[in-house]
């Protein structure tokens, strides 16, 4: 189970990268900035979290979700733009 909350970890980093590639006008860096601390506290949490502790794991799994629903809205329009 900590493998999926792990590969989401991984795949939402991946993502918030990818965006940060694609903002080439930086017309979004302040909030991908925000997001990239965002994330950078959240995975220090993840990190020290033990794996039995399935509440906290959820609320972050659930942050993490959200952040991702954003990115990917972001990465839309910087591609539409592009």
């Amino acid at each position: 189970m900590n493998a999926m909350y792990q590969r989401l970890m991984d795949s939402t980093e991946d993502l918030l990268y990818r965006v940060r590639i694609y903002d080439r006008n930086l017309e979004k860096c302040d909030e991908i900035l925000q997001m990239d601390e965002a994330y950078s506290r959240m995975r220090q949490a993840f990190d020290a979290i033990d794996a039995r502790n399935h509440g906290a794991l959820e609320r972050i799994a659930a942050r993490l979700q959200q952040m991702r629903t954003r990115l990917i809205t972001m990465m839309e329009d910087l591609l539409h733009t592009a």
